[in-house]
């Protein structure tokens, strides 16, 4: 800003100076002005070029029909690295399974192609991730040849498509109900051994991989190897409009349930796979006599009386693993959870304040700090209460 109204500024006196004309003498002392530079001319389009040729699929030989062609730079493919200056595309193969690459930056590439159904070593979360996992480039180079772009040329590269693994089943509550729509995701090691979500090509293209009507699932394309399968009970919180009152404040929730009677994935039942093998029969049951509601307030412990805004989390006693979060209810000064599966847990309190309800977003007209206790789920539980001391005003100003 300060730039910009330097540069105002220059402009205006020197619009001013030519209209204080200096006397003869001066002007005869003074020598000509230097004729004006000239611009210099527009820089040229980088010179480019492009890549064409086929995905084939690897058990029918037939053409992908409307696969996704993925162009990776070769140096730009391991997660922090600084992304060199090249190309990246995603194209659709046509009905011959054919693709062309215009405008393609000289420079070294992979080509990759994704199809549901079949296996790509190209992850999904690549996609949908600013950066690469650390090992993609290992993964690429073990199964891909780079393509050379040569400026005013054109490269070919075909890939071939190998039917991947397949892991299908049903979700069902124990008293026969089928769980429709149900979000169904998977979980395998990364490469510290620890389990982390797996993105499948199914959730990539159809916005989450879902039960049906009869709760049946079906995830395809998987690369061999180890995983874990899980559902998610999602509860969506009220949406109620009616004037002149305030609109609910129920938070959305979630609980995940793992394929072996698991709430978590130490728990859980692993599902090892081959290469193009399918496994079938991978139920996963609910037992709704197995979950419990919980609820309770949070009170300061200053004079007892209901806070109105905190985040509550519940998780696991042993490990300190997450299993659910909720939120208080500004209007009640209670939280809730709909649903916990029987356990030790310990519940945790953070972000604790005092809002004016009814005011929208607003600033804490009081803070607090965190606080926890342990709880045990056996049945319904309410009433639970954690008291939370309040922060000096000076931190709770800080704070605001």
């Amino acid at each position: 800003m300060k730039l910009l109204r330097l540069l105002t500024v220059l402009i205006f006196v020197s619009r001013l100076l030519p209209a204080q004309s200096p006397t003869p003498d001066a002007q005869s002392s003074t020598p000509p002005e230097a004729p004006a530079q000239q611009s210099a001319p527009p820089a040229q389009p980088p010179a480019t070029g492009s890549i064409t040729g086929h995905v084939y699929l690897g058990d029918s030989r037939l053409p992908a029909r409307m696969a996704y062609v993925i162009l990776l730079p070769v140096g730009a493919t391991e997660g922090g690295d600084a992304k060199p200056v090249a190309s990246t595309a995603t194209v659709q193969t046509g009905l011959d399974g054919s693709f062309l690459m215009q405008n393609v930056l000289p420079g070294t590439y992979y080509v990759a192609a994704a199809k549901l159904g079949y296996a790509s070593p190209v992850p999904a979360s690549y996609l949908i991730s600013d950066d690469a996992p650390k090992d993609m480039k290992e993964a690429l180079a073990a199964t891909l040849t780079p393509v050379v772009v040569a400026a005013n040329r054109t490269s070919t590269a075909d890939v071939v498509l190998n039917k991947g693994a397949v892991i299908a089943g049903t979700v069902r509550f124990d008293d026969g109900e089928p769980d429709t729509q149900a979000v169904v995701s998977l979980m395998r090691k990364d490469k510290s051994g620890k389990w982390a979500e797996f993105a499948t090509w199914d959730a990539l293209f159809s916005a989450g991989q879902r039960t049906d009507d009869q709760g049946n699932f079906r995830l395809t394309g998987l690369p061999a190897g180890e995983y874990l399968l899980r559902t998610t009970l999602e509860l969506s919180g009220a949406y109620i409009n009616s004037p002149g009152t305030d609109l609910p404040h129920d938070p959305d929730y979630r609980w995940d349930i793992y394929l072996g009677d698991g709430v978590r994935p130490r728990d859980a039942k692993t599902i090892k796979l081959k290469d193009g093998e399918e496994s079938n029969g991978n139920n996963i049951e609910i037992r709704l006599a197995r979950l419990h509601t919980i609820s309770g307030t949070i009170l300061s412990a200053e004079n007892g009386n209901p806070i109105n805004r905190a985040s509550v989390e519940l998780h696991n006693a042993d490990d300190d693993s997450t299993c659910t979060v909720t939120a208080i209810n500004p209007a009640t000064g209670q939280f809730h959870f709909p649903y916990v599966a029987e356990g030790e847990y310990t519940l945790k309190v953070t972000n604790a304040s005092d809002i004016i309800p009814g005011k929208g977003d607003q600033k804490p007209i009081r803070t607090y700090t965190d606080a926890s206790q342990s709880l045990i789920v056996k049945g319904e539980t309410s009433g639970v209460t954690i008291q939370v001391k309040p922060l000096p005003v000076a931190a709770t100003t800080a704070a605001q």
